[in-house]
């Protein structure tokens, strides 16, 4: 109890380290979605700064309206976590307007040299609602006895924050992989023949998918290893694992909702979701017993897996023909459902590193062996 009391102080002294990492990641995160393509630069016609005195268009799809608030609404909420533990509310919500607000208009700015991007003031003001709006949540709930349960969480169920917090930081980020409600739950890799007939307007029947069940069972093993290794104890990891399937879950459940066709709905559910699923949770379960470091060295792999898998059956045309299920034919689209896809290129590059450099600061009274 003694030791977990000293451990619990010293979390609250490095309280908003957390948040500094997430906030981090999400700004990665705005700055790829603001930026795609990435290819195209030229130097435009007029001063980078023209869109500023450009009249703003008549019409604008909701759609694009909401996203360029609900960006940032991350970022100012995550920005004044972490500066009100050191800052008065009032100063830290200020800041949290102002860099964010100094992001969108560098990234503005830069869209004039894309000639795929349309930098407008409608979506600088829009962004700096949204970083205001998270500003004003955090700074009104920072009293709220949820933010301190979830603190006291924290501490409890996963490492001293030093060690587990990058880690954390970067399990938020991976959610981000199951935006896109046209792919198969906890995988990137599309479903090449589920496709529409052209002009027929449904879904025609298709053979099982290998290839889809072993990347979910890969990609569910890899995360589900990775979120063990971050916690204390045995109990504590299998409801972790559990905890992120549903969240996992409710993510694709909630944008296929929002997002796609009727007749469309529940594409990223399939049998070979189900089968890959419960066979990657079987296999973590089946772990639970080893050493953490023998966690961390199968995690490893798996995620080194992973990403073969996903470039192995790459499909070129995938982010295109993907937009089929979805309700909007916005340009934002495949700006969304390439982001989903780059994060998952790019995770488990992210999570190798972290891993690697955990199992090298992994002390005795850390590891404490098995779980």
């Amino acid at each position: 109890m003694t030791r977990f009391v000293a451990e619990y102080r010293l979390e609250r002294a490095r309280e908003g380290r957390l948040a500094w990492y997430l906030a981090a990641a999400y700004l990665l995160v705005i700055v790829y979605a603001s930026l795609s393509p990435f290819t195209g630069w030229a130097t435009p016609g007029a001063s980078p700064f023209a869109f500023l005195s450009e009249p703003w268009p008549r019409r604008t799809p909701r759609f694009d309206l909401a996203i360029n608030v609900l960006a940032y609404v991350p970022l100012g909420l995550l920005l004044t976590l972490a500066l009100m533990r050191f800052a008065r509310p009032g100063l830290a919500v200020t800041a949290a307007l102002l860099l964010p607000a100094a992001l969108s208009l560098s990234l503005e700015t830069a869209q004039m040299y894309l000639p795929t991007r349309v930098a407008s003031t409608i979506d600088l003001l829009l962004n700096c609602a949204g970083a205001l709006l998270g500003a004003l949540v955090a700074a009104r709930t920072r009293r709220l006895p949820l933010w301190a349960h979830a603190r006291e969480l924290r501490a409890r169920v996963f490492l001293p924050g030093s060690i587990a917090d990058p880690g954390i930081a970067l399990l938020g980020l991976w959610f981000l992989t199951q935006l896109d409600p046209s792919l198969p739950l906890l995988s990137a890799l599309p479903m090449a023949d589920a496709r529409p007939i052209l002009g027929t307007g449904f879904i025609p029947p298709r053979n099982y998918s290998l290839p889809v069940a072993l990347a979910v069972a890969v990609n569910t093993l890899a995360v589900s290893l990775f979120t063990m290794v971050l916690v204390r104890r045995r109990w504590h990891a299998l409801v972790a694992m559990c905890a992120l399937i549903l969240l996992a879950v409710a993510i694709k459940f909630g944008a296929g909702v929002l997002m796609l066709r009727a007749e469309a709905r529940f594409i990223w559910l399939s049998s070979e979701v189900l089968t890959g699923m419960f066979a990657g949770v079987g296999l973590a379960a089946l772990l639970l017993t080893s050493r953490r470091r023998v966690l961390i060295t199968v995690g490893v792999v798996a995620l080194i897996g992973s990403l073969i898998g996903l470039h192995m059956f790459e499909d070129v045309t995938q982010p295109a023909i993907a937009l089929w299920p979805f309700r909007w034919n916005y340009g934002q689209l495949l700006n969304y459902t390439g982001l989903a896809r780059t994060v998952a290129e790019i995770w488990p590059l992210a999570a190798v590193l972290y891993l690697v450099m955990l199992r090298r600061r992994l002390r005795p009274g850390v590891d404490v062996g098995r779980l």
